[in-house]
C-alpha cells in the first residue's frame, strides 16, 4: 500500500507537470500568433514609429538596414524550410524501402524537427529507431545509418550551402550560434539562434559601414 501510494503521488506530479508544460506552450503558441497578428496589422506605423527615433539624414540608411534584415530573416526562413522538405522526402524514402511502419509520420517529424539545425535531426531519429527495432535489429541498423547519412549531407552540404546561401552567413557562424543557443536555451535557443544571429550581423555589418563612411574624410585628408 505504501509503494502504491508512493508511485501514486509520482504519477501524479508527472501528469501535473505534462499538463503545466502543455498549458505554457498553448499559451506561448497563441501570445506568439497574437504579437505576430498585431505586427503585421500595423507593419506601417511600426515601422514610422522607428523612423521617428532617427535624424532625416540618416533615415536611408536605417530603411537600408531594415531591408538588409528582412532579406537576412527571409533568407534563413526559407533556406531552413528547404531543408525540412528534404529532410522529409529523404527520411521518407529510406523508411518505405525498409518498410518500416507509420512511414509518413515519422518523416513528417523528421522534417519539423529539422527545423532546429542538427540537433532536431538527432532527436528525430530516436523515434524512428524506436519503430524499426520492432520489427528486427537489422532494419532498425540499417534506419539508423540511413538516418546518419542524411545527418551527415545535411550537416556538410545542406546546413552550410543552403542556410549559408539564403542568409548570407558563414557556416562557421551557423554553427557557432548553434552550439551556443543549444546550451544556455536548449531546443528554443537552438531554434532562434540562426536569426538571431543574422540580425547581430546585420547589425554589426551597419557600424562596420558606418564607421568606415566617418574615416573617409580623414583618409582623404
Amino acid at each position: 500500500l505504501e509503494y502504491i501510494k508512493r508511485e501514486s503521488a509520482n504519477i501524479v506530479g508527472q501528469i501535473q507537470g505534462i499538463i503545466t508544460q502543455i498549458v505554457g506552450f498553448v499559451f506561448k503558441f497563441f501570445l506568439v500568433l497574437m504579437i505576430t497578428a498585431f505586427i503585421l496589422v500595423d507593419t506601417k506605423r511600426i515601422k514610422d514609429f522607428f523612423f521617428s527615433l532617427v535624424s532625416i539624414k540618416d533615415k536611408r540608411r536605417f530603411d537600408g538596414f531594415l531591408g538588409r534584415i528582412d532579406t537576412g530573416l527571409s533568407g534563413v526562413v526559407r533556406g531552413q524550410l528547404l531543408i525540412c522538405l528534404i529532410n522529409a522526402l529523404l527520411t521518407f524514402v529510406g523508411l518505405l524501402l525498409l518498410k518500416i511502419k507509420f512511414s509518413f509520420i515519422l518523416a513528417t517529424l523528421a522534417g519539423i524537427f529539422s527545423l532546429i539545425p542538427i540537433f532536431g535531426s538527432i532527436i528525430s531519429t530516436i523515434p524512428i529507431a524506436i519503430v524499426a527495432i520492432s520489427t528486427s535489429f537489422t532494419t532498425c541498423l540499417l534506419a539508423v545509418l540511413w538516418i546518419v547519412a542524411i545527418h551527415a549531407l545535411e550537416a556538410n552540404f545542406l546546413n552550410p550551402k543552403i542556410m549559408g546561401n539564403a542568409a548570407k552567413i558563414h557556416p562557421v557562424v551557423i554553427v557557432l550560434a548553434l552550439v551556443i543557443g543549444k546550451h544556455f536555451y536548449g531546443l528554443v535557443g537552438a531554434l532562434l539562434a540562426v536569426p538571431i544571429a543574422s540580425i547581430f550581423l546585420t547589425i554589426f555589418h551597419s557600424f562596420l559601414q558606418k564607421a568606415k563612411d566617418l574615416e573617409k574624410p580623414v583618409v582623404a585628408k
